[in-house]
C-alpha cells in the first residue's frame, strides 16, 4: 500500500474543514468522551477559563488538526511525535492569517501548490508564528552546516530541509499538555497513523529509502530500532532534540548528504 491510497490520507483528505469542530468523522464517536474545548477565535480562546492554566490537558478542535507536516510522499526523513502543541500564535494563524490557514489545509490534503514550502514550519513567511519557532529551533545547527556547505542563504537551507522532512503526530488534535492517554490506543485516526508508519514507512526504512525518528510517545508507535529506524531513549522523549549533536540530528545530516 503506499502514500496516496492508505486509509490515513483518505481520512484528512475528505475532512470539509469549513467549520469547527475540526474532528476526523472516524473520531467522533470515540471524542465526545474526552475534555473538548472549542474556540472560533483568538478573543475566544484568551477569555476562556483554560487560557494561561499550566495543567490545561484539553484538546482544542476549534483548532485545524495536525496529523502530519510535510511531503509524505517525497520526503525523506519522518519524525514521529506525540500531538501538536498549544499557543495563542495558532489561534491568531488560523482565523487572522488566510495565508497560514490555506497551507495549512493544503497539508492536510496533500496538495502543495508551486510556493509552498512543504514543512510547513520551516516556511520563513510564517517566521512568527510559534510552530516555526519550535522547528526552527531543532533544524537550526543543520541549516547552517547546509547552508555553508552548498554555500546558499540560511532561509535556502531551511526549503531544502522543508522538502526532505515530515512530522507524524499520533494524536492529530492540539493540546497545551498531553492528557489524552487513552486515545493512544482506541482513536481511529491515530490507530491509521500507526498503520501507515508500519505498512508505508518501515518498508521503505527497511529499503534504504528513508529514515524514521521517533522522538516522543515512542512505546505507543510499536517499532523495533533498525539501520534506518531510531528510538529516542530516556531524556531524549523529553528534549526531542533534532539538532546536529543529537543521535536524530546526525541521521537527518546523513540522510541530507552533510
Amino acid at each position: 500500500m503506499d502514500d496516496t491510497t492508505h486509509p490515513l490520507l483518505r481520512c484528512w483528505r475528505g475532512c470539509p474543514f469549513v467549520a469547527p469542530p475540526y474532528v476526523a468523522p472516524e473520531d467522533r464517536a470515540r471524542m465526545r468522551q474526552e475534555s473538548l474545548n472549542e474556540f472560533h477565535s483568538l478573543g475566544e480562546y484568551v477569555s476562556s477559563p483554560v487560557f494561561g492554566i499550566r495543567d490545561d490537558t484539553s484538546l482544542h478542535v476549534g483548532l485545524l488538526p495536525m496529523p502530519y507536516v510535510g511531503n509524505l510522499q517525497d520526503a525523506t526523513v519522518y519524525i514521529l511525535m506525540l500531538n501538536p502543541g498549544l499557543a495563542p500564535g495558532d489561534y491568531f494563524a488560523e482565523y487572522e492569517v488566510r495565508q497560514f490557514r490555506e497551507a495549512h489545509i493544503r497539508n492536510l490534503r496533500q496538495e502543495f501548490t508551486a510556493g509552498d514550502s512543504p514543512f510547513l514550519f520551516l516556511d520563513p513567511r510564517f517566521a512568527w508564528h510559534p510552530g516555526f519557532t519550535y522547528w526552527h529551533s531543532k533544524f537550526a545547527s543543520i541549516a547552517q552546516a547546509l547552508a555553508a556547505r552548498k554555500r546558499i542563504t540560511h532561509a535556502e537551507a531551511l526549503k531544502h530541509i522543508a522538502g526532505c522532512v515530515a512530522s507524524l503526530e499520533l494524536i492529530p488534535y492540539h493540546s497545551k499538555n498531553f492528557g489524552a492517554g487513552p486515545l493512544l490506543k482506541h482513536l481511529p485516526s491515530a490507530r491509521m497513523m500507526r498503520n501507515y508508519v508500519h505498512e508505508v514507512l518501515v518498508p521503505r526504512a527497511e529499503s534504504n529509502e528513508i529514515t524514521v525518528i521517533a522522538t516522543r510517545g515512542v512505546r505507543n508507535w510499536g517499532l523495533t530500532p533498525s539501520a534506518n529506524i531510531l528510538l529516542y531513549e530516556g531524556s531524549e522523549t523529553r528534549s526531542a532534540h533534532l539538532t546536529l549533536g543529537s543521535r536524530g540530528g546526525k541521521r537527518i545530516a546523513e540522510r541530507l548528504g552533510l
